[in-house]
């Protein structure tokens, strides 16, 4: 039986695609499965696949039936006409529906996922911008899909989520939690239990119905600041009960504003204060981010002055300290979350550090209203000097 061009599969050719999911053909996990590398084998060609198998998960809550309906959402949103011409949205082959067994097969030769590569050397500065491009444009797109509710939103990005192929393209591999858009009958994602992937989840905004994109805008900032600190959330940070990517890099700008030796433990108060207040963090402003940072310091500065005038007097050595404290502000470099490696390699630009580091940030800001849209966040990124030197980094 076929669905149009999309085949109904057996368990059986799934096992046989995989060689009975060896492990030699896992890829890694997802949030609510496994993905393998896969081939079929004809006469005279052989097709390299993705193959992708749900399981009752031991993390998320989980109810009979929850897996059933991500699958059927899934073929259905993979055969929208809206949907499947996008360049960087994963193109399916086929699908299994027995009891007991569910899984998709996509014509799809994976070279690896994003979760796997993050760490990894090789993995360049330039293949990195790359994904980010692209996979902001598709997310973008998704985003433009209207309905009478609310636009489509994925609601689980997840570094587990994004796979690469052999030049580092990107494709999108999982809409378990996906709402809105060409699902018009449905507010908010009918098994209610899960509202994203651990690492990735932004609760504060799930009950936002005004803001509907922001979730997917969080962990998108998330991806971002993963992929270009060389850091991302694992199985271990979540049973470790570790800080989520968003909140190791609002840590880091605390040590960067206020110095190494500040309280990394500031509460939620500070921390939120300390993001209404620095316009170096506002991607409206972002030319003129160390202007606004010294400003911001100056100002503490003339106030700590002031506080102090009632107390002292003001003599010849407190203006040479604070000409000394000044010059101190003028040299200090701008934020900047990029790993070090990645700063070394020749395709990065210093002036791009700063700049993508502040767009992760306005992207996972508490501030629904502060943060981008997905069509700003492409819009930054193909701004960034990297992209504008090197055409192969285009929307195709």
């Amino acid at each position: 039986m076929e669905l149009g061009d999309i085949h109904n599969l057996s368990y059986q050719d799934l096992a046989r695609f995989t060689d009975n999911f060896s492990k030699s053909n896992y890829l890694c996990h997802f949030q609510f499965g496994k993905l393998y590398r896969g081939k079929i084998v004809h006469a005279e060609s052989t097709l390299f696949v993705m193959v992708k198998i749900w399981e009752d998960s031991k993390i998320y809550c989980y109810e009979p039936g929850d897996n059933e309906s991500r699958i059927l959402d899934e073929v259905i949103l993979l055969r929208h006409h809206l949907v499947i011409n996008h360049p960087n949205m994963i193109k399916l082959y086929g699908f299994c529906y027995e009891v007991g067994h569910l899984g998709v097969v996509y014509d799809f030769n994976p070279f690896d996922s994003v979760y796997n590569l993050v760490l990894k050397d090789d993995f360049t500065w330039l293949q990195r911008i790359n994904v980010l491009v692209r996979f902001a444009s598709l997310i973008g797109f998704l985003h433009t899909i209207k309905s009478p509710y609310r636009p489509l939103t994925v609601r689980n990005l997840d570094c587990a989520h994004i796979v690469l192929d052999k030049d580092y393209n990107p494709k999108l591999c999982d809409f378990g939690l996906v709402t809105g858009g060409i699902f018009p009958d449905r507010a908010k994602y009918k098994c209610c239990r899960v509202i994203g992937s651990y690492g990735y989840l932004d609760v504060g905004s799930w009950f936002e119905d005004h803001a509907p994109d922001k979730p997917d805008v969080f962990a998108f900032g998330n991806i971002l600041l993963s992929l270009i600190s060389k850091r991302v959330f694992t199985e271990q940070d979540r049973q470790n009960h570790s800080p989520y990517v968003f909140k190791w890099a609002y840590t880091k700008f605390l040590e960067y504003k206020y110095g190494p030796d500040s309280d990394s433990e500031k509460d939620d108060s500070d921390r939120d204060s300390s993001k209404k207040h620095d316009s170096d963090l506002d991607l409206k402003n972002d030319d003129s981010n160390s202007d606004s940072l010294k400003k911001d310091d100056s100002d503490r500065d003339s106030k700590n002055d002031d506080s102090n005038s009632d107390s002292s007097k003001k003599d010849d050595s407190d203006r040479d300290s604070k000409n000394d404290d000044s010059d101190s502000d003028s040299k200090k470099p701008k934020f900047s979350l990029v790993h070090q490696s990645l700063v070394e390699e020749p395709d990065f630009d210093p002036s791009d550090g700063p700049k993508i580091t502040a767009l992760g940030m306005d992207c996972t800001h508490d501030d629904l209203g502060k943060r981008p849209t997905m069509k700003q966040v492409l819009s930054f990124l193909l701004n960034l000097e990297v992209v504008k030197k090197h055409a192969t980094i285009s929307l195709v």
